[in-house]
């Protein structure tokens, strides 16, 4: 069981598994690498017969924290475009310092301010949301999604 990497370039990687989007970013995010991103977002949503999906993101510690205005743009798009077909989004920021806590409390705000129709959870580690992940996708109906994410995201990091 492992999850397929439909794009990877220096900056970021998108990979899918089952109802699961995941978008790993190494550095801020451009507008250009969203639009990948929104692309790749939308096969997923028009590949699952409910076009139900969760959206798994993780920020390492090089992202910094504001991409240029362009890109919040084209991320603010995504998010309208996607708001119905999401059914939780886990942001995980990985690191310890300032910058990442910082970025951590701006997501945490955004994401209460977003009133998005899902949950919405911000993480200091992966190990951290994949239990939350998991009870969502059981919530949602997708036990089967919720036994195998922790194995797939696993592997992906190590991949």
């Amino acid at each position: 069981m492992s999850a397929k990497v439909v794009f990877e370039d220096d900056a970021l990687q998108l990979a899918t598994w089952s109802r699961v989007f995941i978008n790993r970013w190494r550095t801020a995010a451009t507008k250009r690498r969203l639009t990948i991103l929104r692309r790749h977002q939308l096969e997923l949503i028009d590949s699952v017969d409910d076009r139900r999906i969760a959206v798994i993101t993780i920020l390492e510690d090089e992202t910094g924290l504001l991409p240029p205005a362009d890109a919040r743009k084209e991320a603010e798009e995504i998010a309208r475009i996607t708001r119905d077909a999401v059914m939780l989004q886990a942001q995980i920021v990985e690191g310890r310092g300032f910058v990442a806590a910082a970025l951590r409390a701006v997501l945490a705000g955004v994401a209460l301010a977003a009133r998005a129709p899902h949950p919405i959870k911000v993480f200091g580690t992966l190990e951290d949301g994949l239990p939350w992940i998991q009870q969502q996708l059981r919530r949602g109906g997708y036990h089967d999604d919720a036994r195998g994410v922790s194995e797939v995201l696993i592997g992906l990091r190590r991949g």
